[in-house]
């Protein structure tokens, strides 16, 4: 348990950095564009459906075929959809064949498609 809840908040604390950082915003709400097809809107409510219908992985695999690298709103999109997964507790994110290492890890693949290289 001790080492799931330190994950936890390196992961929260490092999605709380990235997002002050990288977004200039202080959490790390999703603020939509608003912008008729937007790209990063809908990547964000499609993620948010595949959450609430508790397909984590199908989630991450959507955020990872969308991605558009170097769109600072797509970022955003990612470091919403990683704070949103670290925040579920450890029986759901079970209940889907889920790890909070995976959210670690993928936190981290998508950073380094964005160039940014953080050790922890």
């Amino acid at each position: 348990m001790y080492k799931k809840d330190w994950l936890l908040d390196q992961i929260d604390d490092l999605v709380e950095f990235l997002a002050r950082v990288f977004l200039n915003q202080t959490n790390t709400e999703y603020l939509p564009e608003n912008i008729v097809n937007s790209s990063a809107d809908s990547l964000h409510t499609e993620l948010n459906k595949l959450l609430s219908e508790g397909k984590i992985n199908e989630a991450e695999n959507l955020l990872f075929d969308k991605i558009e690298i170097g769109n600072t709103k797509h970022l955003a999109v990612a470091l919403n959809f990683y704070d949103k997964l670290n925040k579920f507790n450890d029986e759901t994110l079970e209940a889907s064949n889920y790890s909070r290492e995976e959210i670690n890890q993928g936190l981290h693949d998508i950073l380094n498609q964005f160039g940014i290289k953080i050790d922890i």
